[in-house]
């Protein structure tokens, strides 16, 4: 495992795991969770995969060797995932399924003759022509109703339109004279920062000295800080996230998968 290839170097260099974390800037709950491969702890693959290299690059290592490994632990973790996956479901027992009783057809009673089916077709035939008659009554109506004198329609008027007198134009202003003495700008009384997430990543945000936000953050999201004094971000994917401040870009702060620190203060 890649933890222990790394835990073993750490321990050789007589180092401890608050070393690293100051030397790397990654949480010391998450550098103990690297070396016993508890990757569930950790925020996700492609951090994990970044705190392992800048562990590696901390240490002097291999950083390609030490990448190649973590993808073998990967690969492996997920075999046995599908085996134990496969497993289970062999071992699901399928319900048997109820056998429906077919509906008996419908017997006729003995006393059902030829007669009442002709009695039947007799009333249907009558109430066919009720309705026939009924329809063409009406049709004869409305033809009849609908014939005369077409209305005649007159143009509407024309109305007579009087021009209206323009309005007067306002006098020019007189051109502002500039002040002579103009007043310095003054100092700005906070600080306030964008940060846009292009993709996710893990943010610790501290605003004047106080945690406001700790955890993994979608991409797609626009998040807004303010302070007195200032705002401190430390990233866990410093390439998915791009700064603005006072309406203007200042880009990203690092490459995918770099943990980076950045201070904002108040100008």
């Amino acid at each position: 495992m890649v933890g222990y290839t790394l835990r073993q170097e750490r321990e050789r260099q007589n180092l401890t795991i608050s070393d690293i974390e100051q030397g790397t800037s990654i949480r010391a709950l998450y550098i103990e969770a690297i070396e016993n491969g508890e990757y569930d702890k950790l925020p996700g693959a492609i951090y994990t995969k970044g705190f392992i290299k800048n562990y590696a690059k901390f240490l002097e290592m291999d950083v390609d060797a030490v990448a190649k490994e973590f993808a073998n632990d990967m690969a492996e973790l997920s075999a046995e995932a599908e085996a134990e996956a496969a497993k289970a479901a062999a071992e699901e027992v399928a319900p048997v399924p109820e056998k429906k009783s077919e509906p008996k057809p419908e017997k006729k009673s003995v006393g059902y003759s030829i007669q009442e089916e002709s009695r039947s077709s007799f009333k249907f035939i009558v109430a066919a022509v009720v309705l026939i008659a009924a329809l063409a009554g009406g049709a004869w109506s409305w033809l009849s109703s609908s014939e005369g004198d077409v209305a005649k329609v007159e143009p509407p008027k024309q109305q007579q339109v009087q021009p209206v007198a323009p309005e007067p134009t306002p006098p020019a202003d007189p051109t502002p004279v500039a002040n002579a003495n103009p007043e310095p700008p003054k100092p700005a009384d906070k600080v306030a920062v964008q940060a846009r997430f292009n993709d996710r990543c893990w943010a610790l945000v501290t605003v004047d000295g106080a945690v406001v936000q700790e955890g993994v953050i979608d991409g797609g999201q626009t998040l807004s800080w303010e302070g007195k004094e200032n705002i401190t971000f430390r990233l866990g994917n410093a390439g998915a996230v791009e700064f603005f401040q006072d309406g203007k870009s200042l880009g990203v702060q690092g490459a995918i998968g770099d943990v980076v620190d950045k201070t904002f203060t108040r100008k």
